[in-house]
């Protein structure tokens, strides 16, 4: 959905499929990027490492940009979802971003937490847990077109200062919109 709107802009939009745990997860990112009109680099066949993914996909980016097509404008880097009380996988979190920087020693520019809108209190220490370990600038609530109103969205603003950039109202590629303050109290 972001690539939509980034591609929609007029901006060119690599998605990179880190989540290389979840079954079906590459394939229906792919889906989802060719709807978006973007460029995608999934895993090869048989990789296991989303650091590896992340890779390739840093490999691709400045491959384009020394060529006569120019720079992406956006490098979107997908990974799965990551609770964080499993340190193994905020490790795994914590070498992509190593990965990135590598290509990029300023980068990564921008780093999402995206929790659902039922999450509840847990998502105010998830985003800590983010924010200290890797980083946070934004969230990203999701499902706000149910029945979860997300007050933890207070508590992490107030609390912990990252701001939520983006909201999840709906299944199409135009759901995802601003976040709006004045409209979300």
């Amino acid at each position: 959905k972001l690539a939509s709107r980034l591609q929609r802009a007029g901006s060119s939009v690599l998605v990179v499929a880190g989540d290389t745990f979840r079954a079906g997860a590459v394939g229906q990112l792919a889906e989802w990027v060719s709807r978006a009109e973007a460029d995608f680099i999934g895993p090869r066949e048989g990789a296991k490492s989303p650091s590896s993914v992340i890779f390739d996909g840093m490999e691709k980016a400045d491959a384009r940009a020394k060529s006569d097509a120019g720079p992406y404008d956006f490098v979107i880097l997908d990974t799965s979802g990551r609770l964080h009380t499993n340190s193994n996988l905020m490790g795994e979190l914590q070498k992509m971003i190593r990965v990135v920087q590598r290509f990029r020693p300023e980068g990564p520019h921008e780093v999402l937490l995206v929790v659902d809108a039922s999450i509840g209190r847990n998502a105010v220490t998830q985003a800590e847990t983010w924010q200290r370990e890797v980083g946070v600038t934004g969230l990203v609530v999701t499902k706000l077109d149910g029945t979860a109103r997300a007050g933890f969205v207070v508590s992490v603003v107030d609390d912990l200062h990252i701001p939520v950039k983006f909201i999840g109202v709906g299944e199409t590629l135009d759901d995802l919109r601003d976040f709006d303050a004045e409209l979300f109290v």
